[in-house]
């Protein structure tokens, strides 16, 4: 069992046995990527874990409708953790997800191409773009502006592992639109692999 498990498996004895469940002593005992792992299983946690006694005042006080919304995208989807991680990392950052989608682009040396970065890079976010076609390329860019290390993007990626198939490609289009982005940019991700140009290859050929 891993440090993270380790302290994971604590934290839900806490939790379990009545106590205040304050994560911030496990998180305390973590470091670095191993933090940033453990707080966002622990939200993953919290999510599934038994209800107390509803209290809506204190629910529109909270953030837990924020942290059920990303843990279920983190259980549901296929990228792994990076529905909780990645915004996280943004905040952190104090990166506005355009000023985020634009420097990408350019670095990526795709700035003709930035609507097709930001679509991509919204699936990340919400778990619905396969963490394993990702290519390093792309997750080594992506930490230089949020200030984390590819190897841990990519770890966060692979866990924990989904609670359930991918959603549908229909099911993926009709949520997207709703979210207001335009059915061209939704859809520009669906096109065969003959007809992919280098941002598609770096988002979805690993």
């Amino acid at each position: 069992m891993s440090d993270v498990e380790q302290l994971l498996a604590e934290y839900k004895q806490v939790h379990r046995g009545g106590g205040d469940a304050d994560p911030s002593p496990f998180l305390a005992r973590a470091s670095g990527v191993e933090r940033e792992q453990l707080a966002a299983l622990i939200d993953a946690y919290l999510e599934r874990a038994p209800r107390r006694e509803f209290d809506a005042a204190r629910l529109r006080d909270s953030r837990a409708a924020a942290v059920a919304d990303s843990a279920h995208r983190t259980l549901a989807g296929s990228a792994g953790l990076w529905p909780v991680l990645l915004p996280r990392l943004r905040n952190q950052a104090r990166v506005r997800r355009a000023e985020l989608v634009a420097e990408l682009a350019a670095r990526l040396g795709a700035q003709s191409k930035q609507e097709k970065v930001a679509s991509y890079y919204h699936e990340m976010e919400q778990g619905l773009l396969p963490a394993a076609g990702v290519s390093d390329t792309v997750l080594e860019e992506l930490g230089k502006i949020v200030g984390y290390g590819k190897d841990a993007l990519r770890n966060a990626g692979r866990m924990p592992a989904p609670g359930g198939p991918a959603p549908e490609p229909g099911a993926v289009f009709a949520r997207t639109t709703r979210l207001g982005r335009p059915a061209d940019e939704a859809a520009s991700s669906a096109a065969e692999p003959d007809e992919w140009d280098e941002v598609d290859r770096l988002f979805r050929s690993g």
